[in-house]
């Protein structure tokens, strides 16, 4: 799928309606969520998509389609009403629990592959499998290089100057700003440029000042979780973890990458892949096809 060639009004539209927004009062708060259940899937598997730092799960619609045509597959946007990321997770493994949904991996790109590991820390029972993609590890291990990197990007400096940032800026401008972001990550394909640009038009109205407030609460509180992560958390996960870390993602240290994989229990992992943190931007359907050959292989 070239995502510059996608008419990404018509495609949000479909995803609309194949995969509706549908809402269920879990631990105290709403939460939104969409469901599609696959009733022929080619993987007998539930993929739940954890976004990046900018939280908005419905600015991955495109790919959503393709995980739809062959597995079951829940997505959302992270829910405002769960204001840390122990909380967050579990309200995440009881959305699990009342869609009755089986065999699930959650797929984690960058802040939800940090996510995906704290979920699967404290609820094993809900999780299958792991698909972690241009992300960081929570591990005891990693070195000072490493763990200043992370300080910098979650630390209590970085959330406070995000927040104030967030409440004085002109939200009309976002967009724009968030273009000019991307097109630093993507600044030799136009084509994925032009995709970024219609993604973001679909989910403008959910780019809100409180959003990006609460997004940085959950970034900021990932600063609590370093260092708590053990190999021994993961031991049940055996031969079920796929890990793509672009080796030109300069995101995360090569020390956290590597913790990453030591971490996990006999991982599948890909490092040689280009893109950086945008990877599946640049080649969608290389970057699926990693991700199906590996479910393919997956026993259930």
């Amino acid at each position: 799928m070239d995502l510059a060639s996608v008419d990404m009004k018509k495609e949000f539209e479909e995803y609309n309606k194949v995969a509706p927004k549908q809402t269920v009062s879990l631990l105290g708060s709403d939460f939104v969520y969409r469901y599609y259940k696959n009733p022929d899937p080619a993987v007998k598997a539930t993929v739940v998509m954890l976004a990046g730092g900018s939280g908005i799960g419905d600015g991955f619609f495109a790919f959503a389609k393709c995980f739809m045509e062959r597995y079951s597959l829940i997505n959302f946007n992270y829910p405002m009403g769960y204001t840390d990321n122990e909380k967050l997770s579990d309200a995440v493994a009881e959305l699990i629990k009342y869609l009755k949904a089986e065999n699930v991996y959650f797929w984690g790109q960058s802040y939800g592959g940090a996510l995906a590991q704290i979920i699967a820390k404290r609820h094993p029972e809900v999780v299958r499998g792991l698909i972690l993609t241009s992300t960081a590890s929570m591990s005891n291990n990693i070195r000072f290089e490493g763990m200043s990197c992370l300080v910098r990007m979650f630390g209590e400096e970085k959330e406070e100057k995000n927040i104030r940032t967030y409440k004085k800026f002109p939200m009309s401008l976002l967009p724009v700003i968030m273009n000019l972001a991307f097109k630093k990550h993507l600044k030799d394909n136009p084509g994925a440029q032009k995709a970024i640009k219609g993604l973001l038009e679909q989910v403008k109205p959910d780019l809100t000042k409180e959003y990006f407030c609460h997004m940085s609460h959950l970034l900021g509180d990932l600063r609590n979780h370093l260092g708590t992560h053990h190999k021994q958390d993961f031991e049940y996960l055996k031969g079920r973890v796929l890990i793509i870390e672009p080796d030109d993602d300069a995101t995360f240290t090569a020390d956290i990458k590597d913790e990453l994989i030591n971490m996990m229990p006999e991982p599948t992992v890909l490092r040689e892949i280009p893109g950086g943190h945008l990877a599946m931007m640049l080649d969608t359907d290389g970057f699926m096809k990693i991700i199906n050959d590996f479910m393919d292989k997956q026993t259930f």
